[in-house]
């Protein structure tokens, strides 16, 4: 019986890591709950997608931290910063992994320099709605 647990236990490890794989591969659409995304080190979430708007959180100097959930993106206010250029800006729920107590700041926008989507936009991430 403990060689037929660890099997099964084994098969969900397995299927759970595929899930995820497959989540941050970018198969879901835009707004899809699972499609996850990292935040970089010292990103500041805001209200709107601009600098001029409400920082809500600033990351800090931890990185994988903070992750974004129900993604999608508008282009809105171009920002050069760390040899970096875009105009693309990301909406989604930002996650504390480390404080559950924080958060979940809903419906809110980082800067594509910001996000770890490999290019902006990335190509598994679709047009806001609104």
């Amino acid at each position: 019986m403990p060689q037929r647990g660890t099997r099964l236990a084994v098969a969900g490890l397995a299927a759970g890591a595929a899930l995820v794989l497959s989540a941050s591969a970018g198969s879901a659409h835009a707004g899809a709950a699972g499609f996850y995304v990292s935040l970089q080190t010292h990103s500041n979430v805001r209200t709107a997608p601009g600098t001029q708007n409400v920082p809500l959180l600033n990351t800090g100097s931890t990185r994988d931290r903070y992750y974004m959930d129900g993604v999608c993106y508008v282009h809105g206010q171009p920002v050069t910063a760390g040899g970096y250029h875009t105009d693309v800006w990301y909406r989604g729920t930002v996650h504390d992994t480390v404080d559950l107590a924080k958060g979940p700041y809903r419906n809110v926008w980082a800067w594509g320099g910001n996000v770890d989507v490999g290019k902006d936009p990335a190509d598994s991430v679709g047009v806001c709605a609104n």
